[in-house]
């Protein structure tokens, strides 16, 4: 009986971090995978599913000043995990309204 209560214990203890993961994404893996039209970009997020990011809207928004996202000449900015993707994003999103659930840029 000892055994089971800790092999039990053992198993559930090993699905926390998981769980943490899943929760705050902060270092769950994001993969550009295609692009689906010029400036239209797919990512597949391991825990909250894909973010479709629209470059060409972005420009357009914020009438071409680059400097919102881009420090200097603008460059690529590389999106490797959720946390630099919220870093970078938040900054103006986090002002919206519309940009409080999770799923307004992560479908699953």
């Amino acid at each position: 009986m000892k055994n089971l209560v800790f092999v039990a214990l053992a198993v559930i203890f090993s699905f926390i971090p998981v769980f943490l993961a899943q929760q705050n994404g902060i270092k769950a893996p994001m993969t550009k995978v295609e692009v689906l039209e010029e400036g239209v970009y797919k990512y597949e997020g391991d825990t909250k599913g894909n973010v479709y990011f629209d470059h060409n809207m972005h420009v357009e928004a914020l009438d071409e000043d680059c400097s919102s996202c881009h420090e200097g000449e603008p460059e690529k900015i590389e999106i490797t995990d959720m946390s630099t993707g919220h870093g970078l994003c938040s900054q103006c999103h986090d002002q919206t309204d519309d940009m409080d659930q999770c799923n307004t840029c992560h479908s699953k």
